[in-house]
């Protein structure tokens, strides 16, 4: 009699605790509008741009908790986070790698941690846009922000606020945060990410560069990446039919157009439609390197799987130069940093659909 008492107690304590924590999850929802304008931190920022040519890097940062050591319980393996000596020794090395850039003249960074048990709440953000003294404008969109994320059972991940961060030598002088369509089932979507791209802008001639900084979803089976894709299409349009160079780039979580795998571990590698979103638009990539690792073992070369989802999207008045994927061996995240160079090429009237 004893034994079935404190069976249904524990029964009774369990169910309690999911109610809780599904109750926390509905009332204390990160619900962003569909756009939303953007501070912009341009302190010591160069006002204009006048050369042609420019340097541009984009990494998933992997919030310094995705070394080439550790595992993920999402990606199927066990670990919810490395120590925090690990983690400190990551971000370290991230500050570091950015610092080198010193040709940068932008960079998109992804899972850029704000606050967050993963990260055992250092203030990555703050101390990127701090210590990177090159890039001195800089702006910041939140798309996970969850009190308490009740996954792996016995190891919760906790509470996570964390974004992509958008990066410049010069002033940007406006930043939305556009918010994407489409969301996982309930429950599982008050644990998940509120995906999102930063538009920002910065003026050239008579003319913007506008930037796209994107972190697609990731784990939907392909279902959501084809929404946001189709969402992203008119912005991207909208902004050449102006005149204005668009660069789009960072972990779109997905193969590019002509991607070739090798896919024996049945990896999500959807691939991105072709042409997208318009004839004449350009996917530059690096074809060569990958830069994304599968996180279900510690990272052993030539035996964990590789794939590619960094790489960026060029408007047909911007020239390609070089693509190259920075090769780290995923010392410090779980992808690989990417180096592009363009040249913007002068106006062609004839180019821009009326």
């Amino acid at each position: 009699m004893i034994i079935v008492k404190i069976v249904v107690f524990v029964l009774i304590l369990i169910t309690l605790y999911f109610i809780g924590v599904l109750l926390l999850g509905i009332f204390s929802r990160y619900q962003p509008n569909k756009e939303t304008a953007l501070k912009i931190n341009n302190k010591d920022a160069l006002l204009s741009l006048e050369k042609d040519t420019l340097s541009i890097y984009t990494w998933n940062i992997g919030y310094a908790g995705l070394d080439k050591k550790s595992d993920f319980f999402y990606d199927g393996g066990k670990m919810m986070r490395p120590s925090k000596n690990q983690v400190e020794k990551n971000f370290q090395g991230i500050v570091k790698e950015i610092s080198s850039w010193k040709d940068a003249d932008i960079i998109f960074v992804q899972e850029v941690d704000v606050k967050s048990k993963r990260s055992y709440d250092l203030p990555e953000m703050e101390d990127l846009t701090t210590q990177i003294k090159h890039l001195p404008s800089s702006v910041f969109a939140l798309n996970y922000k969850v009190k308490f994320v009740p996954r792996p059972i016995f190891e919760p991940m906790g509470h996570v606020s964390s974004g992509v961060l958008t990066m410049s030598k010069y002033q940007m002088d406006e930043a939305v945060r556009v918010a994407y369509p489409g969301k996982f089932s309930f429950p599982v979507n008050l644990f998940m990410l509120n995906r999102c791209f930063i538009v920002s802008r910065i003026p050239y001639k008579d003319k913007e560069i506008v930037l796209f900084n994107t972190h697609n979803s990731a784990f939907d089976g392909g279902i959501l990446k084809a929404q946001e894709m189709e969402f992203l299409k008119p912005y991207l349009i909208a902004e050449y039919q102006k005149g204005n160079y668009v660069i789009a780039g960072g972990d779109w979580n997905q193969v590019y157009p002509g991607f070739v795998s090798n896919n024996i571990a049945q990896y999500d590698e959807t691939p991105i439609p072709s042409p997208y979103p318009e004839e004449g638009w350009h996917w530059a990539m690096d074809t060569l390197n990958r830069t994304n690792r599968k996180v279900d073992t510690p990272y052993i070369k030539g035996v964990t799987y590789t794939t590619s989802f960094d790489f960026f999207l060029l408007s047909p008045n911007i020239q390609e130069i070089s693509t190259a994927t920075q090769v780290r061996n995923f010392e410090y995240s779980d992808h690989e940093p990417v180096k592009i160079i363009i040249k913007l090429q002068s106006p062609n009237i004839s180019q821009i659909k009326k």
